[in-house]
C-alpha cells in the first residue's frame, strides 16, 4: 500500500507500542504509525472519510473537493462473508462512502480510491473481477474471495501475492 500512496502517506492508526515496534522495517520507514485514533490523529472527525461496504453514498471525484484529508479503512483484508467490523468506526459518527457492492481486498480498496480521488475516475469506469481464479500450478488454483482491479487482463494483485501464495500451496500440512 505503501507503494500506491507513496511514502509518508499511509497512517496506521491504533496501533499498540509493541506493535509499532515489531513492525516490519518498510513499514517504519514507509508509514506513519500512532497509538492515536485517526479521529485524534487528523484533528477531529469532519477530515476524515470512511470507506465504509454499508454507507449509502459511492465514492465519487467530487468528494475529492469536500474537504476530507484522509481517508479510513477499517480491516486489513477482510473477512468472507464479511462481519460488518467497520460498524466500530461507523458509529463515531465518520461519513462514509461505499466502493460497489462486493468486497475488495485493503490493497485493492486503497487502489481503486486513489484512482477515484486523485485520478477523477468513476467507480463504473473501472474494470474489476469478482472472485478470481488464481492459477498456482499448472494443476491448482485458488479461488480468493474478493474483488480486484484488472490490468492488462488479470487481477491486480499486491507485489509478492502471487508468490506467497504458491509458496504456502507448496508448503506441506504435516
Amino acid at each position: 500500500m505503501i507503494k500506491q500512496v507513496g511514502k509518508g502517506n499511509l497512517i496506521l492508526a491504533n496501533m499498540t507500542k509493541e506493535t509499532i515496534a515489531n513492525a516490519p522495517q518498510n513499514i517504519k520507514e514507509g508509514a506513519i504509525c500512532t497509538e492515536e485514533s485517526a479521529q485524534k490523529y487528523a484533528g477531529g472527525i469532519e477530515k476524515v472519510l470512511l470507506l465504509d461496504p454499508s454507507a449509502k453514498q459511492e465514492l465519487s471525484p467530487e468528494d475529492s473537493a469536500a474537504g476530507f484529508e484522509y481517508l479510513l479503512f477499517g480491516g486489513i483484508l477482510g473477512d468472507d462473508p464479511p462481519r460488518d467490523r467497520t460498524k466500530e468506526l461507523r458509529v463515531q459518527g465518520f461519513s462514509g462512502r461505499h466502493l460497489g457492492n462486493y468486497q475488495m481486498t485493503t490493497d485493492t480498496a486503497v487502489l481503486v480510491s486513489k484512482r477515484v480521488i486523485e485520478g477523477g475516475k468513476k467507480l463504473s469506469e473501472l474494470e474489476f473481477v469478482d472472485k478470481p481464479d488464481i492459477n498456482l500450478s499448472s494443476h491448482e488454483s485458488v479461488e480468493m474471495p474478493f474483488r480486484y482491479l484488472v490490468e492488462n487482463g488479470a487481477p491486480l494483485l499486491p507485489a509478492g501475492f502471487l508468490e506467497l501464495l504458491r509458496k504456502t500451496n507448496n508448503d506441506s500440512l504435516f
